[in-house]
């Protein structure tokens, strides 16, 4: 039997470089327990760059680091979508990493999930792609190591299921050859809505590409995240005229290092 599987986090940032050092140091606590893994670290055209920070607080781990950019600004995010699913493509093509999951720049790992979740995909060979539960907090207030919540409607779920509409992105991790072998890969952009090409979850695709190609989604009985849930996401700034999500980008580029 192997002794782990490795891991590919697929990290996603935008102007959260206070937020994004509690993600990268719950990196730093998951390599205590599981030192197979690697990052693609996407920055989506932010002002505030992220390399920088994952250099510092990444330092004795670069060689575990893919440094991915957008180079997009916000009128090209209106006009063809965001890319994101394009980027995560191009990093697991170019990976050798057997699990991926996702991250993102306000969320952070429970320590033991990367051990977990190996051991998982080993014991069950024949599952593709597994779901888990997460806590919820809101980072302005709470700290992670103080929060136990496993509470609400994305933990609800306890058997196979299909997983658009019903998990988070940071709930779903899957072997990468759902992807290489199956061909369940991201779409490419957001364009699916017209006039809103942002609308569409890069992830809700990708749900929806994981069930056509390899079945239901199973529980994995892991707890993966804790989920930060907050005023300041895109979640509820998405399905609105292009001026609100200006407003939104402006907010983001002025509060960026101040509240977040």
């Amino acid at each position: 039997m192997e002794d782990s599987l490795k891991i590919l986090i697929l990290c996603s940032y935008y102007n959260r470089p206070i937020l994004v050092r509690n993600t990268l140091n719950s990196i730093l606590k998951a390599n205590e327990h599981h030192t197979n893994w690697e990052l693609a670290f996407g920055d989506d055209g932010s002002d505030i760059p992220g390399k920088p920070i994952v250099e510092e607080i990444l330092k004795d781990h670069l060689d575990k680091v893919k440094f991915v950019h957008s180079n997009m600004k916000f009128e090209d995010k209106i006009l063809q979508g965001l890319i994101l699913g394009k980027l995560a493509n191009e990093a697991m093509k170019e990976s050798d990493a057997d699990v991926a999951l996702i991250l993102c720049d306000d969320d952070e790992l429970v320590a033991e999930h990367l051990k977990e979740l190996s051991d998982y995909f080993i014991n069950h060979p024949r599952i593709m792609y597994c779901y888990s539960k997460i806590h919820i907090f809101n980072p302005f207030f709470q700290k992670s190591e103080n929060v136990n919540n496993l509470r609400g409607k994305f933990n609800k779920w306890k058997g196979k299921i299909v997983p658009f509409g019903k998990v988070d992105a940071t709930q779903v991790a899957w072997r990468l050859d759902c992807c290489k072998k199956h061909g369940a890969w991201f779409k490419d952009d957001t364009k699916l809505v017209p006039g809103k090409p942002w609308t569409k979850d890069t992830d809700g695709s990708f749900f929806e590409n994981l069930y056509a190609k390899c079945g239901e989604c199973y529980p994995s009985g892991l707890v993966a995240q804790y989920k930060g849930v907050h005023d300041y996401q895109l979640l509820w700034h998405k399905n609105v005229p292009p001026a609100q999500l200006w407003a939104y980008d402006k907010m983001c580029k002025e509060l960026g290092g101040v509240q977040f």
